[in-house]
């Protein structure tokens, strides 16, 4: 009992391992296996049941032969047998009748029956009368072989290792109905010569099979080939969608469903590339905002957050648009753009859009102030490397000016409902437009209560108190010393 338990259990294992060795396989590897298993079956099936039937056909054909070679025979001696048993006595007068039998069997032989290798009479006392090989004419058969012969009623064939014997009783009938028997007809052929019709139909067979077999393997694997290249085509083109590389397109290699799967692909693909350069044009906040809204479930409505902004303007740039082409000026403000850039996502700012030469930033977050007094002290200096290196090589060189305001503000989406942007308004937007008019190039200005927000040590100026348009009172504001400030 335990040990039909561990071959139960060890079968299932075996069976668990194959079915995952066979899962794991490349599905070009399945294709061939399963298609060419089918193949094979049908091709071991039909050649079986062709082999079959004409092994029966051709035996049937033998059998006739037989028969009829027998028949001819029997009929022959069938006349001549009474003679012989009524002459036993007078071994003179039998000899007519023997040798009326034994010409009727060389008769036989001498036709050239395919494989025929012998042609004999035996009597009913189990002597051979008649016989192709003279040698056993009138030896006698074995007692079992006598005894076997008298009780056939019909023709019989057996077997042996090298013959196959046809045996025909003769019988002939009395006046009162019966029948007597009178002997046997028997026709030896050789097994090797009879079968080899056989050997050779089923050689063919075999010889088709196997290369019906290796071509049908061939166009298999052509054929999976074909199919899977167009899998691995789309599953290398995923790989490098994955990687971000949406440039190359996949390789088409059919009209199939194959095919048009990597013609709907390459249109992903395409409006992929499409997506993500237009998300170049829209600000990293919008594209934040539709995504946690989306994800929660949320309308695209406004909402009051207490936020910390930067505005960054080229000064002077008036008199560049009368120098440069405008070629010239957009690649020229794109290399300002990019450094500034750069520096407010690293220190956690969004760069909310891109307006002519100047940038706006938001800044939230717990240390939201710091970081975009930060963000203006490395952009400072970041601009002043630059403008150094340019001026080493004789090209125009930018200054910016930075103004900087923190409070509460109404972010959400603005614009009609066929365009929209997701923005930031309010009374602290303003104010860090007017300060960055304000400064002067290489300044940082920020209203005085920026300051008192700062967790960081930061040198500072107070300035003298400004008026804003839009407010009744002056602004007091202080500028940051970023040669002296210490960023941490």
């Amino acid at each position: 009992m335990q040990a039909r338990f561990y071959a139960v259990d060890y079968f299932r294992s075996l069976k668990k391992k194959t079915k995952w060795r066979f899962a794991s396989l490349p599905i070009r590897d399945k294709l061939i296996i399963i298609t060419g298993v089918l193949v094979i079956g049908m091709l071991s099936i039909l050649s079986f049941t062709f082999f079959q039937n004409g092994k029966k056909i051709l035996n049937e054909r033998l059998n006739q032969t037989c028969q009829l070679s027998l028949r001819h025979v029997s009929r022959t001696i069938k006349d001549i047998l009474p003679e012989y048993y009524k002459k036993e006595a007078d071994l003179n007068e039998r000899s007519a009748p023997l040798g009326q039998i034994r010409e009727a069997i060389l008769d036989v032989y001498s036709e050239g029956i395919d494989g025929l290798e012998y042609a004999m009479v035996i009597d009913r006392n189990g002597v051979i009368i008649a016989h192709t090989d003279k040698s056993l004419i009138n030896t006698k058969v074995s007692y079992e072989d006598s005894v076997f012969y008298t009780g056939l009623n019909d023709q019989f064939v057996r077997e042996t290792n090298e013959i196959i014997e046809h045996i025909l009783p003769v019988y002939v009938q009395r006046n009162d109905g019966s029948t007597v028997y009178l002997g046997i007809t028997s026709l030896g052929f050789s097994k090797k010569v009879i079968m080899a019709p056989i050997r050779r139909a089923t050689e063919t067979i075999i010889s088709a099979t196997l290369i019906i077999t290796i071509i049908s393997v061939i166009l298999i694997f052509f054929v999976a080939h074909r199919m899977t290249r167009q899998i691995e085509e789309l599953g290398k083109g995923v790989h490098r969608i994955s990687e971000g590389d949406l440039k190359k397109e996949i390789p088409v290699l059919s009209n199939d469903e194959l095919g048009q799967l990597a013609r709907q692909f390459n249109a992903m693909i395409k409006h992929l590339h499409e997506k993500l350069y237009m998300q170049k044009c829209v600000s990293k906040y919008t594209i934040k905002m539709i995504r946690d809204r989306y994800a929660n479930g949320l309308p695209l409505e406004g909402e009051s957050r207490n936020v910390t902004l930067l505005f960054s303007d080229v000064r002077n740039f008036s008199n560049l648009t009368e120098r440069l082409s405008p070629r010239e000026i957009v690649k020229l403000v794109n290399i300002y753009m990019d450094v500034q850039s750069q520096i407010i996502e690293k220190n956690h700012g969004i760069v909310d859009k891109f307006m002519g030469d100047q940038v706006m930033a938001i800044f939230e977050g717990e240390d939201q102030a710091d970081n975009a007094v930060k963000t203006a002290v490395e952009i400072q200096r970041a601009v002043r490397i630059l403008n150094k290196k340019r001026s080493e090589l004789g090209v125009i060189t930018l200054n910016v000016g930075i103004g900087i305001n923190a409070g509460p503000a109404v972010l959400g989406n603005m614009g009609s409902k066929n365009r929209m942007d997701y923005t930031v308004i309010g009374d602290v937007v303003n104010l860090a437009a007017r300060l960055c008019a304000l400064a002067q190039p290489g300044q940082i200005i920020a209203p005085i209560e920026i300051a008192e927000m700062l967790k960081g040590n930061y040198p500072t100026t107070h300035l003298n108190p400004v008026w804003v348009k839009g407010r009744s009172k002056p602004v007091a504001t202080f500028e940051v010393d970023y040669d002296h400030a210490i960023i941490m």
